[in-house]
């Protein structure tokens, strides 16, 4: 892609004379996190922080606002990712040595996904450079400063988080992780790209994180991730189901969410049983 057609992205979406600048400067800083894996070859889980812009992030924060109504959690999109949620992504990440993932926290930068999307050969050219290409293409005209949600792109290997909920980011390194297990990463990809075939991965991956919690987070951990991840499921089935009532397709969404948050609040109270329980 053109330097100037990103220059032009990017200068609609930060500030007039961005583009007189490299991407890279707006990086507030890369971290590197060391795995040894069971071959004891050193690798690293990369990470990197896009600089605060209070208004950028103000505008991203008001566009999140359905999410943290359907969530009932204003931390969802709220493009202020604390580093204690960071480093919960990343510890499950170097438990499942994943190795080769990137974490861009609160970042915009087109031209290192487009990097990134050459250089995966994870995944072959073919899944890169047709369903991968419109996914970074994507990326690249809608920022996810403004716009975006949680979400792990498979073609480029990398998680891009907005807010500050753990097992959101979490959620997205299970998806990680699965992709990374299978033989065919771009067809299983493009496949969960489809609708209602996608629900597989989205179950798959939180089930993932209740177990990885289960085992390493204490009983609050283990409560909130099933107080977001249930309705956060609920809204995804929902809105699976508005595709087929278009007229009226945010009302089984926020159904679902209804349904998700009653479910996560029961799934909690049994935890939170059991846990007392355990102690006496």
């Amino acid at each position: 892609m053109h330097r100037w057609f990103v220059c032009l992205v990017l200068a609609l979406a930060y500030a007039p004379g961005l583009c007189g600048q490299e991407v890279e400067e707006i990086v507030e800083g890369v971290e590197g996190v060391e795995v040894i894996d069971d071959v004891g070859t050193t690798n690293y889980i990369e990470v990197e922080r896009g600089k605060p812009r209070p208004i950028v992030d103000g505008v991203g924060w008001v566009m999140g606002i359905p999410s943290k109504l359907l969530l009932w959690d204003r931390r969802a999109e709220n493009h202020d990712v604390s580093e204690a949620t960071q480093e919960k992504v990343v510890d499950y990440l170097a438990e499942k040595e994943l190795t080769g993932v990137k974490v861009r926290v609160n970042q915009y930068d087109p031209l290192g996904e487009w990097r990134r999307l050459r250089e995966n050969e994870k995944v072959g050219a073919g899944w890169r450079y047709t369903v991968g290409g419109v996914y970074t293409l994507g990326y690249t005209l809608v920022p996810g400063r403004l716009f975006g949600s949680d979400w792990y792109n498979p073609y480029t290997d990398t998680i891009h988080l907005y807010s500050d909920i753990p097992a959101l980011g979490m959620e997205q390194a299970a998806y990680a992780e699965d992709v990374h297990s299978r033989d065919r990463p771009g067809l299983y990809a493009t496949a969960q790209s489809l609708p209602v075939v996608g629900l597989q991965h989205e179950t798959k991956s939180k089930i993932a994180v209740f177990d990885y919690v289960d085992r390493n987070g204490a009983l609050e951990e283990q409560t909130e991730a099933r107080e977001v991840l249930y309705p956060q499921i609920g809204s995804e089935i929902g809105g699976q189901a508005g595709l087929f009532f278009p007229q009226v397709m945010i009302v089984p969404k926020i159904a679902g969410a209804a349904m998700g948050h009653l479910m996560g609040i029961d799934a909690s109270g049994k935890l939170k049983a059991k846990h007392e329980k355990a102690e006496k």
